[in-house]
């Protein structure tokens, strides 16, 4: 299980070992469709996927995340 990313930011060890640890991280520079946003992940479960690419079937583990946004600094 690949678990070095989330939407797009390289995660430092420091939340890769929280993330493992079922904590809450405030991750900074998430990408989305309109731009990019900071946001709390919060860990839910770990879940199987599987999906065919090229007439190869790929399989693995993903991270479900909860996401919750700071407040807004206005």
């Amino acid at each position: 299980m690949n678990v070095g990313k989330a939407l797009g930011v390289t995660l430092s060890d420091a939340q890769v070992k929280s993330l493992l640890q079922g904590k809450k991280m405030l991750v900074k520079g998430l990408k989305g469709k309109k731009g990019s946003y900071d946001a709390y992940l919060i860990p839910q479960s770990i879940e199987e996927f599987s999906y065919m690419k090229d007439g190869r079937k790929i399989k693995g583990f993903q991270y479900k995340f909860k996401m919750e946004f700071p407040q807004r600094k206005d």
